[in-house]
């Protein structure tokens, strides 16, 4: 077996991890229908966002259709937009705009967990969290600045400060 070249959802070259010593291949096109998917998912999950009714057929529904392409838009979903959907009414999709709504109050730890960020799991979140404080604070820090927290080694400092250089996440 060989690893394939190309994302087979987008056709975006794939790269492996930067120690060479991993496994894993990766589609680092932020545009990739595939990423975004996962994404959302990962978004919407009960450890991160946790919103209730968004899973995979959702997330593909919502992709298809145009509606959302990160998890900005989907702040910006109305009722009315989806009621007529595959698989939703009127009573899913209030019950969808409610659960993401609801999502608001879920804290900053969760939402740096829930952004997908490499290496940053639940824990690493809510530690991030209680240093920085606000997502401002994030955006504004350097690799040496997330190497202070506790438990944040160099690798998922450096990984932090790309993360947020990116302009697609600061957009976000």
């Amino acid at each position: 077996f060989s690893m394939p070249e190309v994302c087979p959802s987008c056709g975006h070259p794939v790269t492996r991890d930067a120690d060479g010593e991993g496994a894993a291949y990766r589609c680092e096109n932020p545009a990739c229908p595939a990423q975004r998917s996962r994404a959302l998912i990962h978004f919407a999950s009960k450890d991160a966002m946790d919103i209730d009714g968004l899973g995979p057929q959702i997330v593909d529904l919502l992709i298809g259709e145009g509606l959302v392409s990160d998890a900005a838009d989907l702040y910006t979903l109305r009722p009315d937009a989806i009621a007529g959907l595959a698989r939703m009414g009127e009573k899913s999709a209030a019950n969808l705009v409610a659960a993401i709504d609801r999502s608001r109050a879920a804290g900053l730890g969760r939402l740096l967990f829930a952004l997908g960020i490499r290496q940053v799991g639940a824990v690493a979140g809510e530690a991030l969290a209680a240093h920085f404080g606000t997502m401002d604070a994030c955006l504004a820090a350097t690799a040496e600045d997330f190497s202070t927290v506790p438990d944040i080694g160099t690798v998922t400092a450096e990984n932090l400060a790309a993360f947020f250089a990116r302009a697609d996440v600061r957009q976000l």
